[in-house]
């Protein structure tokens, strides 16, 4: 990302380290990683926070995307921020499976599919809204997603990066995504209007894939930014009219402008705070769950829940219920009778928890303690 070396100086070393953390998850036999941001005093117990996940270039890491402002943004908005880190591809860089021919091979449908669940199931975060953002190739994921994991993401953010041709040409989304893209018109590395790389789509025709696809008005209302940086780009706002829903699809020009990551004061505005003022507009209107069985779907009533303390069980048969932490430590064991028991867990902290019975090992429930 061009102009971004001061921005991410500044911000990693302002970061508060102990909010952020390394954390992997196995996808068949690889091992993926990510980083994850959680908002300065985060209370699963009392909180059920967005998730905004921000994906790198090609060539990129996690680390470097974790500086472009999300986490500071998350720690007053309150949305919890988490950086995937790519696989290589045949020429050994960083990249994503999008459908480009720079694409790695990796399984990040599933990845994706993994990180959410942990977060809504780990984390007590709200499955009506997970977001996507990235830059460049990241920004190609992230139209990949809105096209095949339509179920679970409200809203995308893309800066630099253009949909597919395999996406445009394939993709029919249940959920129709609000999008918000930014793109400079003298981009050298995905061309703007012109030129258009093979695989990959250019700006006008990613943008009408969406009027079309929200039912928009071919018109939008346009405002230029106020020119408040020396950096030789006008930026022109486009909020296109009619769409379902209104105001679903918007579009930042940057005359000018090339291939890198737009912030104050180097420019006129920075696209994290309006992705995350983007965002903070949408909910998904019927979101997929974690897509784990869980002990209600196997007709096992645990309420209330979230619970103070005391919660009843209610089975069919005798049976032995246990307590996990989310680590994956036994906190309490207690046998439950045919029909209704009542459950003491006073003793545990506020927090998440995981409750398994004996006879259905690989199925469980979340419950949070307030």
């Amino acid at each position: 990302m061009k102009a971004t070396t001061l921005l991410l100086a500044l911000l990693l070393s302002s970061q508060s380290w102990s909010q952020q953390t390394n954390e992997n998850v196995d996808i068949g036999a690889t091992n993926r990683t990510y980083v994850q941001y959680l908002p300065t005093g985060f209370n699963p117990a009392t909180e059920s926070l967005p998730v905004v996940f921000c994906l790198h270039g090609i060539g990129d890491v996690s680390t470097n995307m974790s500086g472009i402002g999300f986490n500071q943004i998350g720690d007053t908005a309150r949305f919890i921020s988490v950086y995937p880190q790519g696989l290589t591809n045949v020429f050994g860089q960083t990249s994503w499976n999008n459908g480009t021919l720079l694409s790695s091979t990796a399984n990040d449908i599933d990845f994706f599919h993994a990180m959410i669940n942990d977060m809504i199931l780990n984390h007590n975060a709200d499955p009506s809204r997970i977001y996507v953002s990235g830059f460049s190739m990241g920004s190609i994921m992230s139209y990949k997603l809105a096209c095949e994991m339509n179920n679970r993401i409200a809203a995308i953010g893309t800066m630099s990066g253009t949909m597919s041709t395999e996406d445009l040409t394939n993709c029919v989304p249940t959920y129709v995504t609000p999008v918000i893209h930014f793109h400079g018109t003298a981009d050298a590395t995905i061309p703007f209007d012109t030129g258009a790389l093979p695989s990959l789509e250019l700006v006008p025709a990613t943008i009408n894939f969406w009027v079309n696809a929200h039912g928009c008005a071919a018109t939008s209302d346009s405002t230029q930014i106020f020119d408040s940086a020396a950096d030789g780009y006008t930026v022109d706002r486009f909020v296109y009219q009619n769409c379902t829903p209104l105001e679903s699809v918007e579009f930042w020009r940057i005359n000018g402008g090339d291939h890198e990551y737009f912030y104050q004061p180097n420019n006129d505005f920075t696209e994290s705070i309006e992705i995350w003022k983007f965002f903070n507009k949408w909910t998904h209107s019927n979101p997929a769950q974690a897509g784990l069985e869980t002990l209600t779907a196997k007709g096992i009533a645990i309420s209330p829940n979230p619970t103070e303390g005391i919660i009843e069980v209610t089975t069919k048969e005798i049976d032995v219920l246990e307590v996990y932490s989310t680590a994956g430590k036994l906190l309490h064991s207690q046998a439950v009778s045919a029909g209704t028991t009542a459950i003491d867990l006073s003793e545990l902290s506020a927090g998440i928890y995981v409750v398994k019975l004996n006879s259905l090992p690989e199925v469980s429930e979340r419950i949070v303690v307030q």
